[in-house]
């Protein structure tokens, strides 16, 4: 009995000791977990800093990238203001994780490929390039306002433009560039150009001299227009330098006759001189500028022309171009009627006298326009008798009246009594 108890003993110490070993072996593999652990969140915050100590940041002026623009130009289509866009972010994170932020690798972008035409858009700016141990909160703003535009051609003259004043008493007598300049860019901006110039400094200048000047565009106002593209941007300029004067401009005649009952009553031409510009024995074969005639015929009021002035070959106008403009006045034709209270004698013979004129007025009957009708009064009009070659005794002679006949219509009495002695 008692080597069977000895033997139990035995056996119960050997289960102990195995059951002893098996809680140390969970317990240190229990120990080594945290041990990780602990050291896992000591590495992260040696990495990362504080986990509790999350502090935004401010990132600035991240310039806005536009991807996928040649899409744009395949479709045809522009940004209406190609300027440069900028957004602000807000971020969150660790000092740690903040303080190793690269600003140069992010990226701010704005995809055109679904741009399909003309009008305004709003598409989203997406960033990119920040770690993933910083937390993006802000993008402002995040989206922009686009306007696109077809993008269009457009052929264009040049203009010169002459600075200063050139030497020897000269003047600037032509300024040109044969060359056309193809001008490309949205819609909008090259329906805004006014006109394509170059600008030559002439100052000094005592000689014929071509250049070659850059172009600009500039809307009526006289400021540049930007966002085009001028082919050729560069031209060439022939700037040739004589001398001036001031030249009447002639009235034109008129051909044909005006409807009937009217008639011209004037002819005016607006400007009446111009500034002519030459080599000097050019320009002393130039008296005058005529115009060529103007036709009235069948016309019942005023008639207005434009009309292109011309100068011999080698002179050129200064001052505003070659145009002008003609007015032909036409005005119907009335009637009106003066009395005339004294009948003058002319003409009486030598040793004669006319004692008495049977009648002491007249009434005349005018036709004319009113403009002409209205310049006369009784007083300045005059009416006599003509006793040229006739003796004495009753005459009888007709009345005259000291206007055109072809705005005399009657005169009453026509014919009066003249006693001469």
């Amino acid at each position: 009995m008692t080597v069977k108890k000895d033997s139990l003993n035995s056996e119960e110490k050997k289960m102990a000791t195995k059951k002893k070993k098996k809680q140390i072996s969970i317990n240190e593999k229990t120990i080594r977990l945290l041990s990780s652990a602990v050291l896992a969140i000591i590495l992260w915050l040696f990495i990362n800093g504080n986990s509790n100590d999350i502090v935004p940041q401010d990132i600035n002026a991240i310039p806005v990238t536009f991807t996928n623009m040649e899409t744009l130009q395949e479709k045809h289509l522009v940004l209406e203001d190609n300027r440069n866009y900028y957004v602000n972010l807000r971020v969150q994170g660790t000092d740690r994780s903040l303080q190793e932020i690269n600003t140069n690798e992010i990226t701010a972008e704005v995809d055109m490929k679904d741009i399909d035409k003309k009008g305004e858009y709003n598409p989203e700016i997406v960033i990119k390039g920040l770690s993933n141990s910083v937390i993006l909160k802000e993008v402002n703003p995040s989206t922009l306002h686009l306007v696109v535009d077809n993008v269009i051609e457009s052929e264009k003259n040049v203009e010169v433009i002459t600075q200063g004043k050139p030497g020897n008493d000269n003047a600037v007598i032509s300024a040109t560039s044969t060359e056309k300049v193809q001008v490309t860019g949205a819609e909008d901006r090259i329906a805004a150009i006014d006109k394509i110039a170059v600008t030559a400094n002439v100052n000094g200048l005592t000689e014929d001299t071509s250049r070659m000047l850059e172009v600009t565009p500039y809307d009526k106002d006289g400021n540049i227009v930007s966002g085009v593209e001028c082919e050729p941007d560069v031209v060439r300029v022939n700037i040739e330098v004589g001398k001036t004067k001031t030249v009447n401009i002639t009235p034109p005649a008129t051909t044909g006759a005006p409807q009937s009952g009217y008639k011209v009553t004037s002819v005016t031409v607006d400007p009446t001189q111009k500034m002519v510009g030459a080599k000097q024995e050019v320009l002393d074969t130039i008296q005058n500028i005529q115009i060529d005639p103007v036709d009235v015929s069948g016309a019942n009021k005023a008639v207005t022309k434009e009309v292109t002035l011309k100068l011999p070959d080698g002179a050129s106008f200064l001052d505003n171009g070659n145009k002008a403009t003609v007015t032909v006045n036409i005005e119907p034709i009335i009637e009106k009627s003066f009395t005339i209270s004294s009948i003058e004698t002319r003409n009486v013979g030598q040793g004669l006298t006319a004692a008495k004129v049977k009648d002491s007025s007249v009434v005349v009957k005018l036709s004319g326009t009113a403009t002409e009708l209205n310049k006369l009064t009784a007083d300045n009009i005059k009416a006599f008798v003509d006793l040229n070659g006739l003796g004495k005794g009753d005459q009888e002679v007709a009345i005259q009246i000291s206007l055109p006949s072809d705005q005399i219509k009657s005169i009453t009495p026509a014919r009066t009594t003249v006693t001469i002695e």
